[in-house]
């Protein structure tokens, strides 16, 4: 669910430079994201189920490619939906001014203060998160087991040379859809979580680096060379390929369910489609150079706030309050078999199929480098860089060196201050 979304009215959905107006209905509330309709209707049919036919809500569905310039351009204009959702962009939003402050409001009691990591500012409250998502590597269980791989890999080592073995049978060890997809930079900043964050003993910044980064008191280049170069053993080896820069993420879904290939990299929102399809699977983390401590990528989904220059803002703090409560709560995470909430009172499913990254989360070990950047610049807008330049690390066209100096030169030109 983590991807796009629908309409409880099914209105049209919008082409991308389509104005959603704010309401000047005093019954009709609208907003917009980029969820898909059928992970979206429990969420719609229970706020609605929260308003009690006082408010309606008006949804509108845009392509995650778009979203983030069809929101801004809207807000920039006094626009917009009455609902503002974003997320990585959730600070840039509140940097801007776009959104309300709601700080004290008595719906807000019952989140652990994780979930505002991205729609707060300092003590200040914009919004309320809906579910906490993580990212990890899904693996068939069949494929390894043909394949005489009998257990999950416990390092990155281990991780290349299960990919070696099956590479070795014939067997397409993962599949990336770069045309369009983020899976490869998860799998990248994945590794950076393990390698570099938390497991790197000679290094005493930490997570500290990404904040010192977003104030433009470090840098990429001659930082993260060492752990980039040492993750690019899978273009190397030839796991990440240059055709894939033609694959979209939803072939390369299919392909996995297809048993096309062994793994991809995803997250909970895929559960439903590899249950449905009657896969034997499971996922496991991210990993490094060794074997504890192990981090998945991940924090606060979407967040939602009220517009600025919402004509009802009375209908709109209705809609956010019922965003926050235990029954819409509950709805986002049901839409995502093995997300968390950051809500009290909401109960998350961890199936068997989470058994290899279950105590991973539970412990909270759960980091996102770009909620990290957020505290100086537009995350999102680095975050779409390091993808597309990605690219370039692919075929060859960028080394390392050049590839984390593009993201550099993107950080001076985008920081707040």
């Amino acid at each position: 669910m983590k991807k796009q979304v629908v309409s409880i009215l099914l209105g049209a959905a919008l082409a991308a430079g389509t104005v959603v107006p704010v309401s000047a209905d005093n019954n009709t509330i609208t907003f917009m994201c980029w969820y898909d309709e059928d992970d979206m209707e429990g969420v719609l049919e229970a706020i609605n189920s929260e308003l009690g036919g006082e408010y309606q809500v008006e949804y509108t569905y845009i392509a995650q490619s778009d979203y983030n310039n069809v929101l801004s351009t809207q807000l920039a204009a006094g626009e917009g939906p009455d609902i503002v959702a974003d997320g990585t962009n959730f600070p840039a939003r509140i940097k801007a001014g776009s959104v309300k402050e709601i700080t004290g409001a008595d719906f807000l009691a019952d989140f652990n203060e994780a979930g505002f990591a991205l729609c707060s500012d300092g003590d200040a409250v914009y919004g309320v998160p809906s579910y906490g998502w993580f990212s990890g590597i899904w693996y068939n269980k069949d494929i390894f087991e043909e394949n005489g791989i009998a257990d999950v890999p416990a390092t990155f080592d281990d991780f290349v040379t299960v990919c070696d073995t099956l590479a070795g049978k014939g067997v397409q060890p993962l599949g990336f859809g770069l045309a369009d997809g983020d899976t490869a930079l998860h799998s990248l900043l994945g590794y950076l979580e393990n390698s570099f964050y938390h497991n790197n003993e000679g290094n005493a910044d930490g997570t500290d680096f990404d904040v010192k980064f977003a104030y433009g008191e470090a840098s990429m280049n001659g930082t993260l060379n060492e752990s980039v170069e040492k993750w690019a053993t899978l273009i190397e080896k030839g796991y990440i390929t240059e055709e894939m820069l033609g694959i979209s993420n939803d072939q390369a879904l299919a392909d996995f369910i297809a048993d096309k290939t062994a793994m991809f990299n995803g997250g909970p929102w895929q559960y439903t489609s590899f249950a449905d399809a009657g896969m034997n699977f499971g996922m496991m983390p991210h990993l490094s150079e060794i074997s504890e401590n192990k981090y998945m990528v991940g924090g606060p989904a979407v967040n939602f706030g009220i517009n600025v220059n919402t004509k009802n803002a009375e209908g709109a703090e209705a809609v956010l309050k019922a965003m926050a409560s235990v029954a819409v709560q509950q709805a986002f995470v049901d839409a995502n078999v093995g997300g968390f909430s950051y809500r009290a009172g909401v109960e998350a499913q961890m199936p068997a199929e989470y058994d290899a990254v279950k105590d991973i989360i539970n412990s909270g070990n759960i980091a996102c480098t770009w909620d990290r950047w957020s505290v100086n610049m537009p995350s999102q807008s680095l975050f779409d860089e390091a993808k597309a330049q990605l690219q370039g690390l692919v075929t060859g066209g960028l080394s390392v060196e050049d590839y984390l100096q593009s993201l550099d030169d993107m950080a001076a030109s985008i920081r707040y201050q």
